[in-house]
């Protein structure tokens, strides 16, 4: 019926509400597809779905959204706690978003959208954007604490207002690139937590790296502190002579270059 309403809107669909994926439904679909640039099959996938999102809202609130995913890239920057769209290479619009506190910090990496849901558990506002980050559930999404946004309060998530996820989710498809850039070891300018056997994300992650440039990890980094990342931490404490637990304390981060 939400599909119908929308292809009513467009100026698509004549037929009645009726909730059943009917021939008439079909081939308003088919039409919408032929002018959206889709393959005009009657059949509604991800991208036509978002396609009609995007056109609808377009129309009904006035807002250009990008409407094409495939052009469409996200860049979150830590340091000025911000969400920008792309469109096609070109910044499109800005937000403002609440990002991981010190002790939980967001991952920062090349990232991709993998999963999209209307209406998530509450505490996550109205709209859910899945991140492929191996060690956590990680994602975009809103908030019912919209006085967070502008600071480091998540336990890793990106947050946004909630009319603010709801705008740029129909233009952000599965496989959409998402950049995070800051430090991997939470807030700026807060100290790195102390890392031990068994700890995960993002702050591991960039100690393994460190530690195979360095010829210490044999394997590619994933964030996970194991047998053979243990094994890597004690070998290079040994080479530099450091005593006590065999954990990455200040000294270490020191002599990784961190």
């Amino acid at each position: 019926m939400d599909l119908q309403r929308r292809l009513q809107v467009l100026g698509y669909y004549k037929g009645a509400l009726n909730g059943v994926y009917d021939l008439e439904t079909s081939l308003a679909v088919a039409s919408a597809q032929e002018v959206l640039d889709l393959h005009p099959d009657g059949t509604v996938d991800l991208y036509t779905l978002q396609a009609l999102v995007s056109a609808t809202d377009q129309k009904l609130f006035g807002e250009k959204i990008p409407a094409i995913p495939e052009r469409v890239s996200v860049i979150i920057d830590m340091d000025r706690l911000t969400l920008t769209l792309f469109d096609g290479g070109e910044p499109y619009k800005q937000y403002p978003v609440a990002m991981g506190k010190y002790e939980s910090p967001t991952p920062v990496g090349n990232w991709e959208i993998i999963s999209k849901q209307m209406n998530p558990p509450s505490v996550m506002g109205t709209r859910w954007l899945g991140l492929n980050i191996p060690y956590g559930q990680y994602g975009v999404h809103g908030t019912n604490n919209p006085g967070s946004i502008g600071s480091f309060a998540s336990h890793g998530c990106i947050r946004m207002h909630n009319v603010h996820v709801e705008e740029i989710y129909p233009a952000v498809a599965v496989g959409t690139s998402v950049t995070i850039i800051g430090t991997p070891f939470g807030a700026p300018g807060v100290p790195p937590s102390v890392l031990k056997h068994g700890d995960v994300g993002p702050s591991v992650l960039e100690v393994q790296r460190s530690l195979k440039r360095l010829g210490y990890l044999k394997w590619n980094p994933d964030g996970f502190w194991g047998q053979g990342t243990e094994k890597a931490v004690k070998e290079f404490r040994e080479d530099y002579g450091l005593k006590g637990p065999n954990n990455v304390d200040d000294k270490v981060y020191q002599l990784l270059g961190f």
